[in-house]
């Protein structure tokens, strides 16, 4: 069988065949290649969230600019402008790790206050939007102007709480976070643990300690391509935007930038054998393992005395709970706690006891990022264990 080593999260055949699919792609949580004839004033969502999208204003799909697939979305000078959905809090929900990105062409080339060139996430309303005055302050505004800043440079604003930028307030994203009038632009925004990166066309302009606070929601909408109170859009086109929650895609100084469309499944499940989605590379052959399929944590840990974690993949910690009761958290949660489990137990230190007394083990879910390891003795007491493992199943 000929096996292939691949870079995260993405899967190809053996022997030059097409593009499988996205590993990560159930945690697409919005995905909008603007596809569609010129003109079009409707456009859909390829996630397996399936969000309902509208066009607002004298925005639509236009042929006359695109990265990908012939069309985008255009966005003209006026109000209001942009697409929206419903579900920001719900089925986007900005806690954890997350990725934003979109490709960009700016029209605009002089630029007037309060004009966003990103997205606004945890908006009350699809029209007149701003914050304070008695409106709660929305969780997150990418890509924001005004006149004190830069004209090659936009802002970050971000509220956990609802009635402040307690989060970030004014952070400049750096040179080129504005686009550059009459070139497709790569833009992108992570959170990996606590850190925030911003990049521009591959490369980071920005990177802080923010926090991993749950960004506000408002029960409310997610918008692209709409100003900020009420005032005129800057002009421009958007592509291939793509919302990833629960996984900071892009970490390190640099990357390559898409040279394809994303990806909109996670690929042919007859054709995938995956070992650490996240991790190091998959190998592909015949075997017919799915996503659903994936180990999505693994451990091995000595239960005894001062517990402590061998080897693992996918989990921050492990806690002593009592005798023969441990937990597990995961560092990237499941989408549910409804998950499955294994696990063996025993004394026999490798191979330098005699004495081998193997143990039974209950892997209890407690909630999508906690998993409890319980170990018994044959007669059914919870009993410390020397050599302890766990593999958990989910999605």
């Amino acid at each position: 069988m000929n096996l292939q080593k691949l870079r995260l999260g993405q899967l190809k055949p053996a022997d030059g065949a097409t593009t499988l699919g996205d590993l990560n792609f159930p945690k697409v949580k919005w995905l909008s290649a603007f596809d569609g004839s010129n003109g079009a004033t409707t456009t859909t969502d390829s996630s397996n969230s399936n969000l309902s999208l509208t066009i607002q204003g004298s925005s639509e799909i236009s042929t006359a600019q695109s990265k990908f697939g012939g069309s985008s979305l255009h966005v003209t000078n006026s109000n209001p402008e942009g697409v929206y959905a419903a579900g920001a809090g719900s089925t986007i929900n900005l806690t954890g790790d997350f990725t934003l990105e979109y490709w960009y062409r700016r029209v605009q080339v002089t630029l007037a206050d309060n004009m966003i060139l990103g997205p606004i996430y945890g908006a009350p309303n699809t029209t007149n939007i701003s914050s304070g005055g008695g409106q709660p302050y929305v969780g997150l505004i990418v890509g924001y102007y005004y006149g004190s800043t830069s004209t090659s440079q936009s802002t970050l604003y971000a509220s956990s709480n609802g009635s402040s930028w307690n989060v970030a307030s004014d952070v400049t994203l750096g040179t080129g976070s504005l686009g550059t009038v009459g070139q497709w632009v790569h833009m992108a925004l992570t959170r990996s643990g606590t850190t925030w990166n911003y990049y521009v066309d591959g490369t980071r302009t920005y990177t802080a300690t923010l926090g991993s606070d749950t960004l506000s929601h408002n029960s409310g909408y997610v918008l692209l391509g709409k100003s900020w109170v009420n005032v005129s859009n800057a002009e421009g086109y958007y592509d291939d935007f793509r919302i990833t929650q629960g996984l900071a895609r892009y970490t390190g100084a640099s990357f390559t930038v898409p040279t394809t469309a994303h990806l909109t499944s996670a690929g042919d499940v007859n054709k995938q054998i995956v070992v650490n989605s996240d991790a190091d590379g998959v190998a592909i052959g015949t075997g017919g393992i799915n996503q659903a399929r994936i180990a999505k944590a693994w451990v091995n840990f000595n239960g005894t005395s001062t517990v402590a974690i061998r080897e693992s993949y996918n989990i921050s910690s492990l806690t002593d709970r009592g005798t023969g009761l441990y937990s597990l958290n995961l560092s990237t949660a499941l989408s549910s706690v409804e998950c499955a489990g294994a696990g063996s137990a025993t004394d026999q230190d490798a191979g330098t006891d005699t004495t081998q007394r193997n143990r039974m083990v209950a892997i209890i879910p407690e909630s999508a990022s906690l998993v409890y390891v319980n170990s018994f003795d044959t007669s059914g007491s919870a009993d410390d264990t020397e050599i302890a493992t766990a593999i958990i199943f989910g999605n």
